[in-house]
């Protein structure tokens, strides 16, 4: 399943709705400051990217760029999380450190991957429930129920493709410590940035194609056998996600912007087997999501 967002927005609203998202999140009690990341891209957004588009000046070096682009798909991200009713209302003291966790760091990841981590957790688990699942902030990081059936996610953000056989395993056991079946979630996004800086498309539906190539090409290239195989009976399936932001070639040289995620459910059951059907179904429950911007 994919989720394709930006295509139709004006890059002028971006300022106003990272304000409004940080100020939902605000109101439910995280503790967003005036230097988080999110309103260090806002200002600069402000400040570089549209001061270019009325000037008329196009010529970004490529520090800025990378900084558009991949503020962006932060964005986005930043605009699912903060409409998700259950991080908004939730009153759990871990999940509100590790969403206050996401707010520190600067435009692009540094040193340090924990901000981006939680993003991914938190961002997959809103679109679980913007598609209309049921979902539980609860060990290992999130749990949706789908036909009276509860599953347990253990998600994973990918720092190199050396740590897919770690993430794997620690993502297993601590499904296994639950007592629903489950799925291990891994972002791919951090392993096909660290060799594409910046793409630029001439069709906004072909980020869709692409996105698709991008998990099939990893699995295919950095994944073994035996990281499905061998898994658990309680382990239903992998979740392969990548997301990423790209320049639409258009008249206007670098800011039609877009951002693409998509889903990729893996089985590791038999195929045609019950556990496989099982995932295929809960795999199609998952819907294209129309964020209302306010």
């Amino acid at each position: 399943m994919d989720f394709r967002f930006g295509i139709n927005q004006s890059v002028l609203n971006v300022p106003v709705y990272i304000k409004n998202s940080l100020n939902r999140l605000r109101y439910a009690g995280y503790k967003v400051g005036p230097s988080c990341r999110f309103e260090i891209y806002r200002n600069k957004f402000s400040r570089l990217y549209l001061d270019a588009i009325r000037t008329q000046n196009y010529s970004l070096n490529n520090s800025d760029q990378e900084e558009l682009l991949f503020g962006y798909k932060d964005y986005w991200e930043l605009i699912g999380i903060s409409k998700s009713n259950v991080i908004l209302s939730s009153t759990n003291k871990a999940v509100k450190d590790e969403i206050n966790n996401i707010f520190s760091g600067g435009v692009l990841e540094g040193k340090d991957p924990k901000p981006w981590n939680y993003q991914f957790q938190f961002n997959l688990s809103s679109i679980f429930e913007h598609s209309g699942f049921q979902v539980e902030l609860l060990e290992p990081d999130f749990i949706f129920g789908y036909r009276g059936r509860k599953y347990s996610v253990a998600a994973k953000r990918l720092i190199s493709k050396n740590s897919i056989q770690a993430n794997i395993e620690k993502a297993e056991a601590q499904i296994k410590l639950t007592d629903n079946y489950g799925f291990i979630a891994l972002s791919l996004d951090k392993i096909f940035k660290d060799y594409n800086e910046v793409i630029t498309i001439d069709d906004a539906d072909k980020s869709i194609r692409k996105a698709n190539e991008i998990i099939l090409n990893i699995i295919r290239e950095d994944f073994l056998v035996g990281y499905f195989g061998r898994r658990d009976t309680q382990v239903l399936g992998i979740i392969a996600y990548v997301s990423f932001p790209y320049f639409l070639k258009s008249k206007k040289p670098m800011f039609e912007l877009g951002y693409t995620s998509y889903v990729m459910f893996l089985p590791t059951r038999e195929q045609d087997s019950s556990g496989w059907n099982e995932v295929i179904e809960i795999s199609q429950g998952l819907r294209r999501i129309n964020m209302k911007m306010t």
